[in-house]
């Protein structure tokens, strides 16, 4: 069992890993990015960049310089749970704007039945029509009904109303929630499994997993970030 003494050398060793300096390594960093099969049109949806995809696993294999199948697999996973966490956030600004257009279209609608009339029929009748007093703003609240109503299927609106779809019976926001519990597990996991090969590999004590916090807009947790190894 490793020491204090030992793990925090080992920490130090790993912080000093500042991946490929030169322009040789640097360009075989991203030429396996280029390469790699989470590249592929399949890990992507329609509207999603894989410029955007490439630039992180570029990104964070420059970070990490991985060597072997193992570093390579591990970093892998992390770059899928980071890219399905950026995801996440499309689909809870999805769910959020298809409720508010619900809402508002919701309300165009409570407007546009102000302008309406109906007479009273006899029993039995059939309804009549009813009688528009102001055409002019009944028709302009009706368009902003029916525009509302079609934003569901634009952007990531349309990412939430699938998500919502999925969930039926279900609150969508708390399956949200458990989705990106358990992928926030999978990085977690991978990413504390990266640390202790490259430490293995540079010949140290390897301390047992520890917990990291995960940052999903700034750097993910790399040998420079205290975090990762604290």
């Amino acid at each position: 069992m490793a020491t204090a003494r030992q793990i925090e050398a080992n920490r130090r060793n790993a912080r000093r890993s500042r991946g490929p300096q030169t322009a040789q390594g640097k360009a075989r960093v991203a030429q396996n990015a280029r390469a790699h099969g989470l590249l592929s049109r399949e890990t992507l949806l329609p509207d999603e960049d894989p410029q955007v995809l490439q630039e992180l696993a570029v990104a964070l294999r420059t970070q990490w310089a991985p060597q072997g199948p193992q570093e390579e697999l591990s970093l892998d996973m992390m770059l899928r749970a980071v890219w399905r966490l950026r995801r996440l956030g499309r689909v809870e600004a999805g769910i959020f704007a298809v409720v508010q257009s619900g809402i508002l279209a919701h309300r165009a609608e409570k407007v546009a039945g102000t302008y309406e009339e109906r007479a009273l029929t006899e029993l039995g009748a059939g309804p009549e029509p009813a009688r528009i007093m102001d055409p002019e703003q009944h028709q302009h609240a009706l368009a902003e009904a029916a525009q509302m109503r079609a934003r569901r299927y634009e952007g990531a609106a349309l990412m939430g109303l699938t998500f919502m779809h999925g969930s039926r019976g279900v609150d969508a926001f708390a399956k949200l929630s458990r989705y990106e519990a358990s992928i926030e597990r999978s990085y977690l996991r991978a990413l504390h499994e990266l640390q202790r090969l490259q430490l293995a590999r540079g010949g140290g004590q390897v301390p047992a997993p520890v917990a990291v916090d995960v940052t999903i807009s700034g750097t993910l947790g790399g040998p420079d970030d205290p975090s990762a190894t604290a």
